[in-house]
């Protein structure tokens, strides 16, 4: 069975939804076994291929290093891109060419709102495949404009249309899609796992590397308007009172908000207490999450928010924005502080950096409830049975 993956963006590119595909793929793709030849006896071991572009970020729009490529595997197409005019919607030129090349017996489509999932799903009507859906669906912000109140009602509903399953990440997720009345045949709940297992391994402390000392709030995500940065820098300036000690580290690539939220230390007086580290390696996330005194996430959308889970993980204890799938995954009061509201951020983080037993109690049940939740085998387990049953059908 040949799976295509069509995707706008994909590893070494950063993001919560590039890293779930990658799983996706390398958990469900042929193992290769001695002399490099692939191992086709698993049945539930597939020819998967993945089909995106060089895209590092997509608004605005900058590709990835060459060097960043020289390690893509064999089965990582990466086609030309362009950009749309007057709107935020980069295309994989010729990219029904490419389907038709690979010969895909199921297709599986990543991203609402993006072109690569669009003409997948027109492909697989007209050429009778199977067709499974990623949209990690959200409608705020940017979205709320007119252009694409006329997209979701055009296109990406008739690529919701086409979708014979409907994957969705989080339970908040289907919600979002139920109530914007979008035709959906079958949802199919598959969020990501999170493999704690990497977490226990110790690392080197990367803060104490760089020459940070004092208590670390650490902030994963990449730097755009939706993520709410802005927010705890506000908070920031209040929390220096009774922690003057604390620096604020985040990590993540630039998705047009870097240079207003620099503009916004400076003016708040915080310059020497932020510290922005861009995009890092794997192994030095790991170790960043690992050695965190805490983890803030004031992002106003998450269709799941994998870094509060893999906070979790490094049983790192977790404030975050009170929204849409969020609790889903940090269940309050058991497992983290949530906030509603921005003044009631600066009371929150004081309270949980003044507390070492609460740090400690949070950042355990937090593990807890990821490892029992979020698991691999459980999350591929339900997509491979969905691909057998759908390929069973053709």
């Amino acid at each position: 069975m040949r799976i295509v993956h069509t995707t706008l963006r994909y590893p070494p590119a950063s993001g919560g939804v590039e890293t779930y595909v990658q799983e996706l793929v390398t958990r469900t793709r042929y193992e290769t076994g001695a002399a490099g030849v692939l191992q086709t006896s698993n049945p539930n071991r597939f020819d998967v291929r993945v089909l995106t572009s060089r895209l590092r970020t997509h608004g605005p729009m900058s590709e990835l290093a060459p060097e960043q490529l020289l390690d893509d595997p064999m089965h990582v197409q990466r086609l030309h891109h362009a950009a749309t005019p007057l709107v935020s919607y980069p295309r994989l030129q010729a990219l029904k060419y490419y389907l038709g090349h690979h010969q895909p017996d199921i297709i599986h489509g990543h991203g609402f709102w993006y072109q690569p999932a669009d003409v997948s799903a027109r492909y697989a009507r007209r050429h009778r495949r199977p067709f499974v859906f990623n949209p990690y669906f959200y409608a705020h912000g940017p979205r709320q404009k007119l252009i694409w109140q006329l997209y979701r009602s055009t296109i990406g509903r008739a690529t919701f249309a086409a979708a014979d399953a409907v994957i969705v990440i989080s339970p908040f997720e289907q919600k979002l899609i139920e109530s914007a009345g979008l035709p959906v045949n079958r949802f199919v709940l598959i969020p990501p796992g999170i493999d704690t297992a990497v977490f226990n391994q110790p690392r080197p402390n990367p803060f104490q590397a760089r020459g940070l000392a004092g208590e670390i709030a650490l902030a994963v995500s990449r730097l755009a308007e939706s993520k709410g940065l802005s927010s705890l820098l506000r908070a920031l300036p209040s929390v220096l009172k009774k922690h003057p000690n604390l620096q604020l580290v985040i990590i993540g690539d630039d998705f047009g908000a870097k240079k207003k939220l620099q503009q916004q230390a400076v003016a708040l007086g915080i310059t020497n207490y932020i510290h922005f580290w861009g995009h890092l390696e794997r192994e030095q996330l790991l170790a960043a999450y690992q050695h965190a005194d805490i983890f803030i996430h004031p992002s106003y959308y998450e269709a799941f928010g994998i870094t509060v889970a893999e906070a979790f993980a490094a049983r790192t204890p977790v404030i975050a924005r009170n929204t849409s799938a969020i609790p889903f995954v940090a269940p309050p009061h058991t497992t983290s502080l949530l906030f509603n509201d921005d003044s009631e951020l600066p009371e929150t983080m004081t309270t949980l950096l003044s507390n070492a037993t609460l740090r400690r109690t949070l950042g355990e049940q937090g593990h807890q409830h990821v490892k029992k939740n979020f698991s691999w085998e459980k999350s591929i387990a339900t997509l491979t049975s969905l691909y057998h049953e759908l390929y069973a059908q053709r």
